[in-house]
């Protein structure tokens, strides 16, 4: 390539420059209708070929539908999610806000029972 045609290309904006004849050609052959793809004639066509062709073809239309219920059920679903989660988070301290501060709290009998002391500081004294 020349220098002309390499700043050509830089210049292009990206839209363009991923237009190549390759994306086109398949994007043509995804709208051709009533083919799946090219058809064995002669000495390959027999069974191994045929049932590869249906592998890939399977497989081809498997990955289609995953990608599909990966971009329209699981990232709304995330997103859903993430706003409940969020929303729980505020209603959480919003509910401590009201409460007394832990110092004015009555600590009650079955509150702090210990089996056995804490193996640092006094004992006591969680690590919270």
């Amino acid at each position: 390539m020349r220098f002309g045609q390499i700043s050509f290309r830089a210049c292009r904006p990206l839209g363009l420059q991923t237009r190549t004849p390759l994306i086109r050609s398949r994007v043509q052959h995804r709208f051709a209708s009533g083919q799946e793809g090219p058809q064995l004639t002669g000495p390959m066509d027999n069974a191994f070929n045929r049932e590869r062709a249906a592998v890939k073809a399977h497989a081809a239309a498997t990955s289609d539908t995953w990608r599909k219920l990966s971009i329209y059920v699981v990232i709304p679903s995330l997103i859903i999610a993430s706003v409940n989660a969020y929303n729980l988070w505020t209603e959480h301290w919003e509910h401590w806000e009201h409460l007394p501060p832990l110092e004015e709290r009555i600590e009650y009998p079955y509150q702090n029972i210990r089996t056995k002391n804490f193996p640092w500081g006094d004992g006591d004294k969680t690590l919270l």
